[in-house]
């Protein structure tokens, strides 16, 4: 397979403040990580990994529990725009990548919501969607008979058979385990 660009995979944390809801509105971003796949080997060149401070949302206990990040972690971080503009320059120019997430319905919007209020354009640097692994994952499911409800990033990497040691639910671990869900979707291997 080959993409017209280099893949920038990326997951995002967030301080959320409701058990199993996504509430973007009322989520700040705590810890970003990315992977940087190569346009036709989908091998990782690059690596981006950063707590950040929230600005307007406290981390929540089940936050914590989830992602084992503590307030004292990102206590003397700095806060997202800091972030987003070195991840905005590891990145590049907008017309040399693909983002690519587990489920574009979070991630992204989370991600233009923490630009809009920094003041940062979003489309300045990225382009306006997503490749979605998640519906990759799904179509890759079906295909091997299995069910595709449910589709989690671990139970995704399970059904294909991989086994990774990564410290899952925080940013740059997932982002991997998404590369290679990717990186097998493609070529039938993962090398994450």
């Amino acid at each position: 397979m080959r993409y017209s660009t280099d893949i920038v995979v990326l997951d995002l944390e967030a301080t959320c403040p409701e058990r199993d809801t996504n509430t973007i509105e009322r989520s700040n971003i705590i810890d970003v990580g990315a992977v940087r796949l190569d346009r036709q080997t989908l091998e990782v060149t690059g690596v981006f990994s950063e707590l950040v401070r929230p600005r307007d949302f406290a981390i929540f206990p089940h936050i914590t529990e989830f992602t084992g990040i503590t307030p004292e972690m990102v206590a003397d971080k700095e806060t997202f725009d800091h972030v987003a503009e070195r991840f905005v320059h590891w990145c590049g120019p907008r017309n040399k990548l693909t983002l690519a997430v587990f489920g574009a319905y979070y991630d992204v919007p989370l991600l233009r919501k923490e630009f809009d209020a920094f003041g940062i354009e979003f489309r300045k640097h990225f382009v306006g969607t997503a490749l979605d692994i998640r519906a990759l994952a799904m179509v890759w499911l079906a295909e091997h008979h299995h069910d595709t409800s449910g589709v989690t990033v671990e139970r995704t990497l399970q059904k294909m058979g991989l086994t990774l040691d990564l410290d899952f639910h925080r940013a740059v671990a997932d982002a991997r385990a998404e590369a290679a869900i990717l990186q097998f979707f493609h070529f039938g291997r993962a090398s994450v």
